[in-house]
């Protein structure tokens, strides 16, 4: 994306000061966790109807971003070419195969440990339950949170004036931070567990969100980042607790490494 044509030419961007930017950006993340629990019956997350209606909301959100990111581009004959360009739409071709290809095989690799414990373990072979949970966390999610994220979020800094490699290292804490609701509901006898667990989370969503904006940017390819969250998403975070007890456990050492 840095490499973008229309990147070059500021005629065809907006310019914005970079306070502007900068609140838009939060109160667009700001607002993204607020659909979450608009007016929810439940705050289990897991509930049928709570997905349900989160699911409807997040779709609804990344739709008005994606509109709300038009308006600022200014018009002209190219208009629609410069937003698509911005957002991540690539034009239809072996390119889009091979972006969306080497960023997937990359993630795969950081992730050859646990697929390879996957691959040799008999017990723990790949399952997938194509219910409302798994077309949440790797559907919906995946594609709404980098719409959000990337495709909106990180043009909007670049148009007030800050660096790529700041966006890059800078944006994800907003990404973090838009995960830091899942530490509600808290039980009293698990707020310190809960705390730390947050903070990891948080923690490990920022890294990847740096990794994201890195492929967002390099790639200039949405979809790229959509599929590899759905992939990390699907991975989960490694469990090292199951090694010292596994029956195969210096194997998994060794595929870990």
């Amino acid at each position: 994306m840095s490499d973008n044509q229309f990147y070059t030419k500021k005629e065809f961007l907006p310019e914005l000061g970079s306070t502007t930017s900068l609140v838009t950006c939060i109160l667009l993340a700001l607002f993204f966790v607020l659909s979450l629990y608009f007016r929810n019956p439940s705050r289990n997350r897991n509930d049928p109807i709570v997905m349900r209606k989160r699911i409807n909301r997040v779709l609804a959100y990344s739709v008005f971003c994606l509109v709300f990111f038009y308006f600022f581009i200014p018009n002209s004959n190219y208009k629609l070419n410069v937003y698509l360009k911005l957002i991540g739409i690539p034009s239809l071709g072996f390119d889009l195969i091979t972006q969306c290809f080497y960023p997937l095989l990359l993630t795969m690799i950081l992730f050859l440990g646990p697929l390879l414990m996957y691959i040799f373990d008999e017990e723990d072979k790949f399952t997938f339950n194509f219910d409302l949970e798994f077309f949440r966390d790797i559907v919906v999610g995946p594609s709404v949170e980098e719409i959000c994220f990337r495709a909106v979020i990180c043009p909007l800094l670049f148009f007030g004036g800050y660096h790529i490699r700041s966006i890059i290292i800078f944006s994800p804490i907003l990404f973090g931070f838009a995960h830091f609701h899942h530490i509600f509901p808290i039980e009293k006898d698990t707020i310190v567990r809960k705390l730390l667990i947050i903070t990891l989370q948080l923690c490990f969503t920022s890294l990847f969100g740096m990794y994201s904006a890195f492929i967002f940017f390099r790639t200039g390819n949405l979809l790229a980042c959509i599929l590899t969250h759905a992939f990390c998403n699907s991975m989960g975070f490694p469990n090292f607790g199951d090694l010292p007890d596994h029956p195969k456990k210096n194997s998994n050492v060794f595929h870990i490494v």
